[in-house]
């Protein structure tokens, strides 16, 4: 296992968060949303002896828009998180695929048109999802050409794609494209993390460890039973907390050395590329 962390996205931040945690951690997360202030701290990140994964921004984009000019504005801007990442020397991007428009419909018993709306609601998911795998198909073929591990990640609304095992199975279809478990949307999602094994085998390459109420996206700090069936697989391990406080990571460091007898920061093959 190799562990990460999630830094806070102001320079000074992630600088400290570096600081105090190298010898620990063996990567760490760039913010897409706060990259262009973030490349000075992560070279000197690098220097200290980490390597770097990147997340692409994800707030108003839709890969798979209906919307033709939507569609394409939202992948110009990652094509430019995947360019951005390959030049700050990160080994792996993690995107997201976005989300319907419309989920909004009455429940059952309250309208006669609850089925119908459902039908419809599926159809549109469908149609989602095919736009989708084209999108991250020509991202993938652009993060090879580039050098870099392109994962897709699951999330938790009911609006949200893809959200459980099937649908993430379904881009298996993609030459090239691997994908990142979130252990807290799939908590969200009512989802066994197992079900996500099973179902995307050695490409299930990366995760995200918190834990929630199941009702909100929390990021608490995982426990070492959340990350056990992980422990003895390549996957990179990104600790996903709020910039609360340090300690908490230095706590969950802890308690996984307690846990597996090692310090599962990992050794220095934990990517592909320097």
């Amino acid at each position: 296992m190799r562990l990460g962390f999630r830094p806070p996205k102001d320079p000074e931040g992630f600088l400290a968060y570096a600081r105090a945690l190298a010898g620990r951690y063996a990567f760490i997360e760039v913010p897409g949303s706060a990259a262009p202030h973030l490349e000075g701290v992560a070279r000197e990140a690098r220097g200290m002896g980490y390597r770097l994964t990147y997340h692409a921004r994800y707030l108003d984009l839709y890969p798979g828009s209906p919307v033709p000019e939507i569609r394409e504005a939202s992948l110009r801007l990652l094509r430019e998180d995947l360019e951005r990442a390959a030049r700050m020397g990160a080994f792996l991007v993690n995107v997201h695929a976005g989300n319907l428009p419309w989920t909004d419909y009455p429940p059952p018993g309250l309208s006669p048109a609850h089925e119908a709306l459902r039908e419809a609601e599926g159809r549109l998911r469908r149609e989602y999802l095919e736009r989708a795998l084209e999108a991250l198909a020509g991202l993938a073929s652009l993060a090879l050409d580039l050098g870099l591990k392109l994962t897709l990640e699951n999330l938790p609304a009911p609006q949200e794609v893809p959200r459980t095992p099937e649908e993430m199975a379904l881009f298996l279809a993609v030459p090239g494209l691997e994908f990142c478990l979130d252990l807290g949307h799939a908590q969200m999602a009512g989802q066994d993390p197992k079900g996500f094994l099973e179902a995307l085998g050695s490409r299930l390459v990366h995760v995200h460890a918190h834990r929630n109420d199941g009702r909100f996206d929390l990021h608490l700090p995982p426990r070492p039973e959340d990350l056990k069936p992980f422990l003895d697989t390549p996957c990179t391990l990104l600790v996903e907390l709020p910039p609360r406080d340090v300690g908490e990571y230095l706590e969950v460091h802890r308690l996984l050395v307690s846990a597996d007898g090692k310090s599962p920061a990992g050794a220095a093959d934990c990517c592909d590329r320097g």
